[in-house]
Parts: structure tokens; sequence; C-alpha cells
């Protein structure tokens, strides 16, 4: 499992009290369309830096010169659910995420294999941003905790730039945005992120999901995110359906209770 990914999982299943996390037997390979790999600029590895010069909690650039700062389009506004596979170099390796864009608020289930082959897990977040908090949904005890949306992974740093390519995810033209990202321990990747010019999320320039995952970028939601190491290990998050709709039922907490 890549660390981009096992950090994605294991931020959900600390969450649920899992000790660990078992992969899946037995599973096809993910068999993606030549639009749906996002290549990415080499760039000097960041291992070892000096974490005295991180920025906390995280920065994000994305502005190149002459482009101007990204503002909200109400015409490209989206509600409805985005359907993602989480896979890397290994085919056995295939995960899944639904991600709800309400009004206001961004819910996260995250499907996780479990011991048996027949078992899956899913893990629920919600990131409500007129307040940023981040709510944990356990529906096992219809119970929820909330912590700050900016707790998990603190420190990790996204620089990523505008490099006048595109590529279609799901026929849709998206600009990429790559360069590296770095972890609060000085481990840095190279990263790339296409985004839809065709489906806005208004109420937050910017969202990384447990920041390590970019879901808004400039107003816009991110369809595609590949992350490669150092060893030349790649993990992606590439979208494979999108529904568009009204899913604010998906965050009503009348049927859950704080913890």
């Amino acid at each position: 499992m890549k660390k981009p990914l096992l950090l994605l999982l294991f931020s959900m299943i600390c969450l649920a009290a899992f000790s660990q996390k078992k992969k899946s037997k037995g599973k096809e390979p993910v068999n993606y369309e030549a639009g749906d790999s996002i290549p990415v600029p080499a760039v000097s590895s960041k291992k070892g830096k000096d974490k005295s010069s991180k920025k906390a909690p995280v920065k994000t650039e994305y502005v190149t010169v002459g482009e101007e700062t990204p503002k909200p389009d109400t015409a490209t506004r989206f509600t409805g659910i985005i359907k993602y596979r989480m896979t890397s170099d290994d085919p056995a390796e295939k995960d899944s995420m639904f991600i709800y864009f309400g009004e206001n608020m961004i819910r996260v289930t995250m499907f996780i294999p479990g011991y048996r082959a027949d078992q899956i897990f899913e893990q629920t977040t919600i990131a409500r941003f007129t307040d940023s908090t981040l709510i944990t949904l356990d529906p096992r005890t219809k119970t929820y905790k909330t912590e700050h949306l900016l707790a998990r992974n603190a420190g990790t740093e996204f620089m990523l730039l505008n490099r006048k390519k595109t590529m279609p995810i799901l026929g849709i033209v998206c600009p990429e945005y790559s360069g590296e990202m770095t972890l609060k321990d000085g481990d840095s990747y190279e990263a790339a992120a296409l985004v839809s010019k065709q489906h806005s999320f208004i109420n937050a320039m910017d969202y990384n999901f447990f920041n390590i995952q970019p879901v808004v970028f400039g107003y816009r939601i991110v369809l595609g995110w590949r992350t490669r190491s150092s060893e030349n290990e790649n993990s992606y998050i590439i979208a494979y359906k999108i529904e568009k709709g009204n899913v604010e039922s998906y965050f009503d907490l009348s049927g859950y209770k704080p913890k």
C-alpha cells in the first residue's frame, strides 16, 4: 500500500478503532482508459527537508504567472455524488470512495476491505465549512465526534502549478495542476490534480481531505489525483461516475448523537 493512500485509510481506520487494514483477495485489475492516467513532471526529492521550515497547517499554491486568483462560479455549481476508484501499481489494491457535494458541506465515504473477502467497512466524515469542523460518523452506534477541519496530517504542503496541460476524465477536459506534495515528516511526492471546469463547489476555495487528497481546488472539483514516490510507486484516485442531484439528506445528523 502506497503511503498517501495508506495515510487516508489509516486515518479512517483509526476513527473506528480498527487495528489494521487487510487486503482483499482475488480482485480483478482496474483497467483505466488512456486518459485516466495523470502524468507528472519530475521534481527533486525533498526527503530530509528541515521540518522547521514547515508552515502550519496546510499551504496550497496553484496560481502561475498571469493566472487570475480563482473565484467561485455559480454557473458550474455542483451538488450530487462523485464516485472514485482508489488504486496503485498493484491491481489487487482497489478501494473506492463516494464524495457528496452539498450546499456548504462535503461528505466522504470510503469503502475499505475487511478481514474477509466479502467484508467491507464504510467510514464516513463530513466537512462543515461554516465553522471549519470535521464530523466523523459511527453508523454502528449512531454517534459522531467532531474535530477541527485541518487537524489531520497537519503540516502537509502542496505546490501545484498550472502546466497548461489537459487530460480527459469521463469525457470532461480537465486542466492539470502538478508539482509536489510534502508531508510533515519530510517525505516528498510528485503530484498531479485534474480539475473540472464544469463542476464547482463555491463555499470553499480549497479542500484537502485529511490534508492529503485535494477534493476542491480553486473552487473546482478534482476528478483525478495521483502521487508518485521517490521509489516510483504510484497511487491513483480517479472519478468513474458523476451523479447530479440533491444530497442534503446525507448530511442529516438527526439520528445521531455526539460521543
